[in-house]
């Protein structure tokens, strides 16, 4: 698969967990902003002024009509975008995990972040359940999305999370947890389903996506 098609999978939605986490009428830098959806909702539903870069020329053209400002980016080249400007909040939503040096990248871009601005990052989490029990049996196959998308570079846990921000000199302000344990029986018992999102939030390491 092709970098470009690859985009295309993840343009068609946003992450909500990421957008309930931005402040309103903030600064906002989306870093893998695809198309733009998110910074849209943003920029229209709480009043940001929100900058995007990405490595899709394709997706970057749309998101060219959404948002405050677009460009191309590469992350691998290891240099700052918009080095003239400072923002509230960067956002790197599924994205260290597929650059070779993210320590590097968020050390970077410090340089651009306010005093007071905060990262918000969303990293999958490779010791989930699914990929606990498919690696018991011998599995660890590679898809064109999910945790074992096939083109991550890097592969996390909650603990080297936590680690890779505070070599960084982060300070880690909140840590939450989207549940991820998708046996096939759940989709049969609604109770099983809300059973699951619950133990998520009481073992994470095990139970997040």
């Amino acid at each position: 698969m092709d970098l470009e098609k690859q985009s295309d999978i993840y343009s068609k939605s946003f992450n909500e967990y990421i957008y309930n986490l931005v402040p309103d009428n903030k600064k906002v830098l989306d870093v893998g902003c695809n198309t733009g959806n998110l910074g849209y909702q943003l920029i229209k539903r709480k009043n940001c002024v929100v900058y995007g870069i990405d490595y899709s020329v394709n997706s970057i053209k749309k998101a060219k009509t959404k948002l405050t400002k677009a460009e191309v980016f590469e992350l691998e080249n290891y240099k700052v975008p918009f080095e003239k400007e400072k923002f509230d909040v960067i956002i790197f939503a599924d994205v260290l995990e597929h650059i070779r040096y993210p320590e590097r990248t968020i050390a970077d871009f410090k340089k651009i972040l306010k005093d007071d601005g905060i990262i918000i990052a969303s990293i999958p989490n490779v010791a989930n359940i699914n990929i606990r029990w498919n690696l018991f049996w011998g599995n660890w196959n590679y898809k064109d999305w999910g945790i074992l998308d096939k083109t991550h570079m890097r592969f996390f846990t909650k603990k080297t999370i936590k680690q890779l921000f505070n070599d960084q000199n982060y300070k880690i302000i909140k840590i939450t947890s989207t549940p991820g344990a998708n046996f096939i029986f759940l989709r049969y018992f609604k109770i099983l389903i809300k059973i699951k999102n619950i133990i998520c939030k009481i073992y994470p390491k095990l139970f997040a996506l």
